[in-house]
Parts: C-alpha cells; structure tokens; sequence
C-alpha cells in the first residue's frame, strides 16, 4: 500500500525537534520506504522559519515541506493533510504524528503489521501502536501482540484511504460549517454540540465484508451523552464520532512503542497530562525481536473484566 507520514508543527521547536530526532531513528524513513510531509501551521507564534530549518538541517529524508500561508488551526491542518494526502495524492495510507510523541524505532514496522493485520476486518478504522498501558518490560513483553479497542487520544495513528472516505464527508461538513470563519480557539462550541447531537440521531452505518465483530459487552459509544458545557468539539472528537456512526472501531496495541510528551499544547497542561494518565505510561522502547507479526485481540483485562474506553 502507497503510504504517507504527515508531521504536524506549530511553535514548540524543541517539541518538534524531539518527534523528527525518534522519525530519522525508524528503518523505514532512512531507507525511504515511506514519503513524509510536514505540514507546519502559519499564523503568530507559528516558527515556521524555525522549523522548517530544524527539518533541512536535520539530513532527515522527507517528500514535501507545506508551510500555511496563514494560521490554519490544529483542526484544519489535520482535516487538510487528509484531504490532500488522499483525495489529491491518491495515497493508500497515511500515518499522522502529532509534534509532541516520541517514536520508537519499531514503531512504523509495528503499525504498518496492525494495519495489514487489520484489513481483515471491514469494521476496523484507525489503528495505532501508541497507548497508555502501566508496566515495565519484563512485565508487558508477553502482551507486544495482544490489540484491544480504544476511544482515547488519537496523537499518532495510521488510516486508509478506504477508512478516510467512510468518515470524510462528516469532518469537510464539520469543517465548512464551523472551523473557517473563526479561529480555531474560537469555534463555536454549542453550535459544534448541536451538530454532534444531530449525527448520533442518525442511525449507525454497517459495513460490508468479513468484520471482527466485537462482542456487545465489549463496544462503546465515545459519546454516550452530548454535555452542552463539556464535551469536546475538536476534530478529534468529530472523527471519532464519525467512525462510531460509521460502523468502525479503533485498535491499539496493548503494549505502546510510542511516547507521548506532549504536557503543554492546544488541549493540555500539566494538570490534564497527570489527569488523563499520560504519567503512567509504561515500557515502550523495545528492539527490533520483539516486533509482533500476527495479533489477538483482547476484550477483558486479567480479572474478567470487560475493557471499555470511552472518548478521552
């Protein structure tokens, strides 16, 4: 599958110059299997400048360098680096890295397993390598190979195109409506929550093919119930959405070879990184022997439990 790697930076240099140091360490960038686009947003505090020098003076190999003319909003760069990777660039699969993770360098050779892994299944959307899971190495390499369901933060994922057109006419109507006349700090958030409400009245998409088929105990709607005062209006939040109405389920490895760092940006401070758990985030620089070719999944942790996930 023809696939893409989309980086995305604004301000936060030293973030920015952490994410591409771990990218340059992954086989697959330095033999150039994978075409990497960075998208770096305009606007006041961007650094665009700064960046686009941190990428050139790297020697890490990349495809393309897209700088806004204007700030963009973390939103529609998102939304925009979709639409042209798949819709313009006719790519297979893309993979998105947030500025604020950190890669290990099994990463893409895990991911891109999942994925493959995954088209099995015509109900499985994005899949992702990064999760919050506790526990040292020791303790989590009997798990590398077990995938569970996921609602939480997406950060760093891989999607397919045939994913990108189930959910795409959902986020451009989100995008058109809400996220072009102000900025993206600015979105109209009650408006976006009556939107929300408006989708989940629609009844859900079933997808054709040979599914995976969670068991009911197992599923989850990320959003139960729209609060006019709290619940999240990213586009995030929307593509989640979009995919529960579609009929597909987010899949993570258990086990994370990936790490978020990302304590102070758009949707975090200090207090929300410790609130969501991301201090807890346990062992996840593994060698290249320990990469999982096949995969199960998992619908309940050690004591039986049924695993659920909602958005986060």
């Amino acid at each position: 599958m023809k696939t893409a790697i989309a980086t995305f930076g604004f301000g936060r240099p030293e973030y920015f110059a952490r994410m591409l140091t771990s990218l340059g360490k992954c086989p697959e960038i330095i033999d150039g299997t994978l075409d990497v686009f960075h998208y770096l947003d305009g606007g006041e505090g961007s650094e665009q400048s700064h960046l686009q020098s941190i990428i050139e003076e790297s020697g890490i190999p990349y495809h393309s360098i897209i700088s806004r003319p204007v700030n963009y909003g973390v939103g529609r760069q998102l939304i925009g680096a979709r639409r042209e990777i798949f819709d313009q660039l006719d790519y297979d699969r893309l993979v998105m890295v947030e500025n604020d993770v950190e890669l290990n360098p099994t990463y893409f050779t895990t991911l891109l397993n999942l994925s493959n892994w995954s088209q099995q299944f015509s109900d499985i959307g994005p899949v992702q390598v990064w999760n919050v899971e506790q526990g040292g190495e020791e303790e989590l390499r009997p798990c590398l190979n077990q995938v569970e369901l996921t609602n939480r933060h997406f950060v760093t994922y891989c999607i397919t195109k045939q994913v990108w057109n189930a959910i795409k006419s959902t986020l451009y109507d989100y995008e058109a409506k809400y996220l072009l006349k102000k900025t993206y700090a600015n979105r109209p958030h009650y408006r976006i929550r009556a939107f929300m409400k408006r989708i989940l009245r629609r009844p859900l998409t079933a997808p054709q093919g040979d599914k995976l088929s969670p068991p009911l105990e197992a599923k989850s709607n990320p959003f139960p119930k729209i609060s006019w005062r709290k619940t999240p209006t990213s586009q995030d939040a929307i593509t989640s959405l979009a995919l529960h109405q579609a009929g597909l389920f987010r899949l993570t490895t258990r086990v994370s070879h990936a790490f978020y760092f990302g304590e102070l940006g758009v949707h975090c401070t200090p207090e929300v990184y410790a609130e969501m758990g991301f201090n807890e985030q346990g062992h996840w620089q593994w060698k290249k022997e320990d990469i999982p070719e096949s995969f199960e999944v998992r619908y309940k942790d050690e004591n039986g439990r049924w695993l659920n996930s909602i958005y986060r």
